[in-house]
């Protein structure tokens, strides 16, 4: 018995040590791998909802513009421009509107107001409808009472009829209405039964960075002042005309082409060639021959950034540097009110930029 028990033997203290250590330095590697790996997948999740945030008010913008104007043929809400309130389907809203062209002068986001149809559904869902055919020459439209329950015309409002007429409501009777002017100066002009009849609207689109205004976010993308799209801090507008520079190369008026801004006349280089340059992106718009009907393209920029301050991806949570400011169209965030270096780079940003051109307007 003495003999078997001498045989046997145990774990050394050195062994044990030496594989305490072992163990520890698994398991750090372990939840080292975990923690990163957590991180990441949280940085990649608030870089998809940024893109997509970046995507989904490029598209809402973008929707509205191209249909900008629907033939409104009447001043509609607030889009008017210069001293005599005159109707405009587009209606820019620059910071530094008397601006140097080219210079990086904007303290801040811009605006713009639209005329679009309204989205407002009849009481079937869809959109309200003639109950009756109309004449070109009648000054009157039926629709159904609860068709123009739901779409809330009052006297005043703007309608228009297939897109291709539209007036302004002078009477709003319990299952018609009656326009200012006829549907067509055609006598013969017909619209049958179910042509579609829109509710036009004046909407502006802006930034906020009111947390009260954007919820939980510290900046949102508003249409008439309803957040539609968390977490965007920057929206730039620039505007190709087709008529507002008459100086050479460009023709006296409209010709279908975009005039040339940076380089009229005889100049050696980009003269009567389209570039970047020839995008409006400081004016009024509100004198001939700088009107918003010349509008024809419109530049959208769109600048999206996370919806927290960005963290590492190490365990001590250090907050990372990112990109120096974001610089679009002629706005420089480093000439913002409260602009602050060290917090701005906490957060990672998104550009998306698009040229849309527009549908309604007329030459």
């Amino acid at each position: 018995m003495r003999r078997m028990w001498q045989a046997e033997e145990g774990v050394t203290l050195i062994e044990l040590m030496v594989a305490a250590v072992v163990t520890t330095v698994v398991a750090a590697a372990a939840m080292t791998i975990l923690v990163t790996s957590n991180k990441a997948t949280q940085v990649n999740e608030q870089v998809a909802d940024t893109q997509q945030n970046a995507r989904l008010a490029m598209d809402l913008i973008s929707q509205d513009i191209k249909l900008a104007g629907f033939n409104m043929g009447a001043p509609v809400g607030v889009c008017t421009v210069g001293p005599l309130n005159s109707p405009a389907p587009i209606v820019p809203g620059d910071n530094v509107p008397g601006g140097a062209v080219g210079l990086i002068n904007d303290t801040g986001p811009d605006t713009v107001r639209l005329v679009v149809p309204s989205m407002t559904a009849g009481a079937g869902g869809g959109t309200p409808v003639l109950s009756a055919m109309a004449t070109g020459l009648s000054n009157t439209i039926a629709l159904s009472a609860a068709d123009i329950g739901a779409m809330g015309v009052v006297p005043g409002s703007v309608v228009s009829i297939g897109g291709s007429s539209s007036s302004q409501v002078t009477v709003v009777g319990a299952a018609s209405l009656t326009l200012a002017k006829p549907l067509s100066t055609s006598p013969i002009a017909q619209f049958p039964i179910g042509t579609p009849v829109y509710l036009l609207q004046c909407v502006q689109y802006a930034i906020s960075t009111v947390p009260a205004v954007c919820g939980a976010n510290t900046s949102c993308l508003l249409r008439n002042g309803v957040p539609m799209v968390d977490g965007i801090e920057d929206l730039q507008l620039a505007y190709g005309c087709d008529g507002c520079n008459t100086l050479p190369p460009n023709p006296p008026g409209p010709d279908g082409i975009i005039d040339d801004q940076d380089a009229p006349g005889p100049g050696p280089i980009g003269s009567g060639v389209f570039t970047m340059a020839d995008f409006v992106t400081n004016n009024v718009w509100a004198t001939p021959p700088f009107t918003p009907d010349k509008i024809k393209l419109v530049q959208v920029t769109i600048v999206a950034r996370d919806s927290q301050a960005s963290k590492g991806l190490s365990e001590g949570n250090a907050v990372p540097t990112n990109s120096a400011p974001t610089v679009v169209s002629d706005h420089n965030p480093i000439v913002d009110a409260g602009y602050n270096a060290a917090t701005y780079q906490q957060q990672r940003r998104r550009v998306l930029t698009k040229t849309i051109q527009v549908r309604n307007l007329e030459s």
